[in-house]
């Protein structure tokens, strides 16, 4: 094993700080937009579903185009630091006119604020991701920068579960969401300064393929397996995060609560995170990955006998569900570093491109789908509550249950990845 290509503290805490503005500008988009907009707007469920899946799609499609453009650029200017900064105005730019849009044209408003922030949110998230990637080359070694990554997210979306509803309380809707916005803004600009250092920049070297290649990765029969079992994954926690606010008002009548709720579930994650660094380098990160979601499908399945009143029996869903957010969010990039490290003909950032885009279409299928099929089966506020719970708890349950099932017959982590310990060199 190579030291010198183990992470130190120093770099860790150099890398870690964006996760949380990145996370923090994430999660109300993912989680409060959609109950947003259907209740204080009045949009439809299905023209929101429809925009979300629309608009979340064409997020998916731009991905691998970002990641490749993003990879040929940091070759030629020996690094990914001006990249990552490139995205900051844009983000800052569409998550206030999210929150503060144009109620005469909400749809239109709502399309182009989720194409503007999901543009430049890609260009520095890619890049993020891919610098990590760079920043080590061994096993274990890319789980701790990974780890280190969500969990400074796992702080930014504490701070974003805790603080809308209390800025909104103290300040009014429209002047504590504009709070809201320049919070994240100042955040997100201090947590990019320390990638700017010198230390931080890493050349990149590949070969110039034409465009379409960027697909060329999915001949690796471990990856596509990866990417299936990611994609089935992220569509069951879309799922749970699009109907997080519909299921805590109407089944549990808890509305007041949904921040206290929110903090158990990203607190349980951040406390998780040991756990699943521990497990998957003393057995692997596929073995943990599928613990984890074993654990989150038994939590599901409980959560469809809650009724009104259930709070605690809804926390203690949290807590378990949240456990399970470290692996889930962390062990998928370090797999994918992996994968990428074996592929002489690709490049961290097409890799990482790649991800983002089978993640954010599994979000869009299943933030986008779901809405529309809760109304198709009779849900409205206060009326057939069933079909309510039927899709926040049974629907991801049974996905991950696919998921688990696959992983059972499908290698996700070739051999030599999960037991050469650092990864010295690139193989065809």
């Amino acid at each position: 094993m190579n030291k010198q290509d183990i992470p130190s503290l120093k770099m860790l805490l150099l890398y870690a700080p964006l996760g949380m503005p990145l996370a923090f500008g994430a999660l109300p988009v993912y989680l409060l937009i959609p109950h947003l907009y259907a209740t204080d707007f009045g949009m439809s469920l299905s023209l929101l579903g429809v925009i979300l899946l629309a608009v979340r799609l064409l997020d998916a499609v731009q991905d691998p185009l970002i990641g490749l453009w993003s990879d040929r650029w940091a070759e030629q200017h020996r690094g990914r630091r001006l990249l990552i900064l490139l995205g900051i105005p844009g983000m800052i730019l569409g998550f206030y006119l999210l929150f503060n849009p144009l109620t005469s044209m909400i749809w239109l408003s709502l399309s182009l604020s989720l194409i503007v922030f999901y543009i430049f949110f890609s260009v520095s998230s890619v890049n993020y991701q891919a610098l990590g990637a760079e920043l080590s080359h061994d096993y274990n070694g890319r789980t701790w920068l990974t780890t280190s990554r969500e969990a400074g997210a796992l702080i930014g979306v504490l701070l974003a579960a805790a603080l809308p509803d209390l800025l909104m309380k103290h300040f009014g809707r429209h002047h504590g969401l504009e709070i809201f916005a320049g919070i994240f803004a100042v955040l997100l600009i201090l947590a990019v300064m320390p990638l700017q250092r010198r230390s931080m920049q890493r050349p990149v070297v590949g070969e110039k393929t034409p465009w379409w290649t960027f697909f060329s990765a999915l001949r690796r029969k471990p990856l596509r397996h990866l990417l299936i079992i990611y994609t089935l994954s992220q569509s069951a926690n879309a799922v749970a995060g699009t109907l997080f606010f519909f299921f805590v008002d109407e089944i549990l009548g808890a509305h007041q609560l949904a921040p206290l709720f929110l903090l158990a579930y990203f607190l349980s994650g951040a406390l998780g995170m040991p756990l699943w660094l521990w497990l998957s380098s003393h057995f692997s990160k596929s073995l943990a990955w599928r613990l984890s979601m074993f654990i989150a499908t038994l939590a599901f399945f409980c959560a469809f006998f809650l009724r009104s009143g259930d709070v605690w029996g809804y926390a203690l869903i949290c807590v378990f569900t949240g456990l399970t957010l470290g692996a889930d969010q962390s062990l998928p990039p370090s797999l994918l570093a992996d994968h990428s490290d074996q592929d002489s003909r690709s490049r961290p950032g097409n890799y990482f491109g790649l991800l983002n885009w089978v993640g954010k279409a599994a979000t869009a299928l299943g933030a986008g789908l779901i809405l529309p099929l809760l109304q198709a089966l009779g849900y409205s506020s206060g009326k057939d509550l069933w079909a309510l719970s039927f899709c926040y708890a049974v629907i991801p349950a049974l996905t991950k249950i696919i998921a688990i099932i696959l992983m059972g017959y499908w290698s996700v982590e070739g051999r030599e990845l999960r037991f050469s310990g650092s990864i010295s060199g690139r193989v065809s």
